[in-house]
């Protein structure tokens, strides 16, 4: 049996932890630069209040219903997340992060299932604060089923609930009644458009998605809508997958706190994004060798613009400074006067471990002996004891990786994300860190 272990409004309930006062009241957490709601308590979801609602639109709402309205704060959700997950990994041997607030788990050879998830659930709200739900099941599909059905119990009325936060679907007619009340939308991996055509085909519900063709689907979408169709009838196709999948690219990019239009503005963001990027495939010990760099405005502004240039090394590398020196130069090719820009990014993509890189014959050198190697292992090592970025390339105006001028102006970038509404960080720096007064 598999389970998925889903946190409550995860944002919000993060967010409660160090403001009590938020407990009970209506609470709604945006997206980056303050642009759409992501996360609501459940006082802000019988307001009617949506998820993934523009803020504009709703806004004479959160005015009339007092809706506390935050920005995000990802420091604090990515520290919580990492003190639940290892929570998991400490209990149980099979366990597949499959979001910041979702993991899937085994259940193989436990007895009493339902007594041991609601074990995990009591500890996890003991130790962190943070409530969750459980949905357990024979495949993955079911289970997202399953613990959907734990958070929306009034549309399964007839359903019994042994726990409040824990089910396991056994009974065939349990799980009949769940899948003819379950909207074909709601089945994960279907999402809108796939639920478009299936509504055309007449089918509704998980029940008549469960018992469709699947040739048909497969021939008509492909095998990924065909495993989900098996899935839902109890067969295993998507297993629990404990490492990491090997990365294709890494893409790091923000929109900005409002538009630029210089260029030194835009590059100073630019840094940020390839130092993030860098250090993301530091982690998983890969070298790249294609950089990718784009541009663009807003497809709203009435001048639009769009480009991105790309470049392919020799042999792969993972010497943030060479990666810089490329970036910088893409940028410098792609930029044009006289438009608001809204976004920058950068992509590093055909990735290689160290095993299988092709070295230069003509200067040929152990990757291991390298001073590139040495640096950014010396790099990360101080980052990750003293902090993230202590040690990071300089985006002054004179394009020099290293000043040694004191920056007095602590003003928050120009391209910095709106983050109007943002609470401390209270577990990740430390003149954040709560007082309490005795």
């Amino acid at each position: 049996m598999i389970a998925l272990l889903d946190c409550n409004n995860f944002y919000v309930s993060c967010e409660r932890l160090f403001n009590p006062k938020l407990i009970n009241r209506p609470v709604v957490v945006l997206s980056n630069n303050d642009g759409c709601i992501i996360s609501r308590s459940n006082e802000a979801k019988r307001m009617g209040i949506k998820m993934g609602e523009p803020v504009f639109k709703v806004k004479h709402i959160l005015r009339k219903g007092k809706v506390i309205v935050l920005s995000s704060n990802y420091s604090i959700y990515g520290d919580i997340s990492n003190r639940i997950m290892n929570i998991l990994k400490d209990s149980l041997s099979d366990v597949e992060i499959y979001s910041i607030d979702e993991a899937f788990f085994s259940l193989r050879g436990v007895n009493d299932r339902q007594k041991k998830c609601i074990y995990l659930a009591d500890k996890i709200l003991k130790w962190t604060g943070i409530p969750v739900s459980i949905g357990i099941a024979k495949t993955k599909t079911l289970a997202k089923i399953a613990n959907r059905v734990v958070k929306k119990k009034k549309e399964y009325s007839r359903l019994k609930f042994n726990y409040k936060n824990v089910l396991e679907v056994k009974k065939d007619n349990d799980l009949e009644y769940i899948l003819n009340n379950t909207n074909v939308q709601d089945v994960w991996g279907v999402g809108k458009k796939l639920s478009i055509f299936l509504n055309q085909n007449n089918i509704k519900n998980a029940q008549e998605l469960k018992q469709c063709d699947e040739n048909f689907i497969r021939e008509k979408k492909g095998v990924v809508l065909q495993r989900t169709v098996l899935e839902l009838r109890g067969v295993k196709c998507n297993y629990i997958e404990t490492s990491l999948p090997i990365k294709k690219s890494i893409c790091v990019s923000r929109s900005f706190g409002r538009k630029l239009y210089y260029y030194r503005d835009i590059r100073s963001a630019l840094i940020v994004f390839v130092q993030k990027a860098t250090s993301k495939m530091r982690k998983y010990n890969l070298f790249c060798r294609v950089i990718t760099v784009f541009l663009k405005t807003s497809k709203y502004e009435k001048e639009v613009y769009s480009n991105s240039k790309t470049y392919t090394l020799i042999e792969p590398t993972i010497d943030i400074r060479l990666i810089w020196k490329i970036a910088d130069d893409l940028l410098r090719n792609i930029f044009k006067d006289s438009f608001l820009y809204s976004k920058v990014g950068i992509i590093l993509s055909d990735f290689y471990d160290k095993k299988n890189i092709q070295k230069s014959l003509i200067d040929y050198k152990s990757i291991s002996e390298t001073k590139e190697i040495k640096l950014m292992k010396t790099i990360d090592n101080i980052n990750d004891r003293f902090g993230y970025g202590k040690i990071r390339l300089s985006s002054d105006n004179n394009q020099n990786f290293f000043s040694n001028s004191i920056v007095r102006n602590r003003k928050s970038p120009s391209w910095q994300m709106k983050t109007k509404y943002c609470s401390p960080c209270y577990t990740t720096r430390w003149c954040d860190i709560p007082k309490v007064k005795v």
